[in-house]
């Protein structure tokens, strides 16, 4: 009796735990989609990537 309600426990947290992964990651797509973007934000953030190319991360070797 014991094994057989181990097994549908374990169905429903799996069943659970995938579902409660996919509305996160329904929900960062939303977030993402939506964020706001204005001019100034762009040049900002297109500014800071170039300055992270130029002096790099500093974990690449050196040559």
């Amino acid at each position: 009796m014991l094994g057989e309600q181990g097994g549908w426990l374990w169905l429903i947290i799996d069943v659970a735990l995938v579902a409660a992964l996919a509305l996160g990651i329904a929900y960062g797509v939303m977030m993402w989609r939506n964020r706001r973007t204005t001019p100034r934000l762009e040049r900002q953030r297109d500014e800071a990537t170039r300055e992270g190319y130029r002096h790099g991360s500093g974990d690449s070797p050196r040559r």
